[in-house]
């Protein structure tokens, strides 16, 4: 469907008037497995985002440092471990009994175990050049 200029002018000065369109629909049926798995993929997004941030290339990267004889690395990894399992344990749930109006990531992500609840170390910053300093 295209609009002509006119239409598209209106449209233009019905939202420069304050006018906020109807949010677009999700590429899903609420609730179905495409919903689960974009939910999923996005618990783990964050997931990743917290571990990069840390300094790891990705979660499979820290999770690799479980039995590790560095404590701090150790101590990230058991940290991602248990944060990861207990996010996945809570979706989990989610999907076998979905909270009614709980649709949309965020309001699944604070359903969801917080990264802070878990015993993560402190973190070191290293210079690594005159252009980036890595958190580790």
């Amino acid at each position: 469907v295209t609009a002509t200029s006119s239409e598209a002018q209106a449209y233009r000065e019905w939202l420069a008037a304050g006018g906020v369109p109807d949010p677009a629909n999700p590429p899903y049926a609420l609730y179905s497995p495409e919903h689960f798995r974009a939910i999923r993929d996005a618990a783990f997004t964050w997931m990743d985002a917290e571990v990069r941030a840390r300094g790891y290339d990705d979660i499979p990267n820290c999770a690799s440092y479980y039995n590790s004889s560095v404590t701090r690395y150790r101590q990230e990894a058991r940290a991602l471990v248990a944060w990861r399992d207990a996010v996945n344990q809570k979706l989990e749930q989610l999907v076998l009994a979905p909270p009614v109006g709980v649709e949309t990531w965020e309001q699944v992500r604070v359903l969801l175990p917080q990264p802070e609840d878990f015993s993560w170390p402190e973190t070191v910053s290293l210079p690594l050049d005159n252009r980036e300093v890595a958190g580790l």
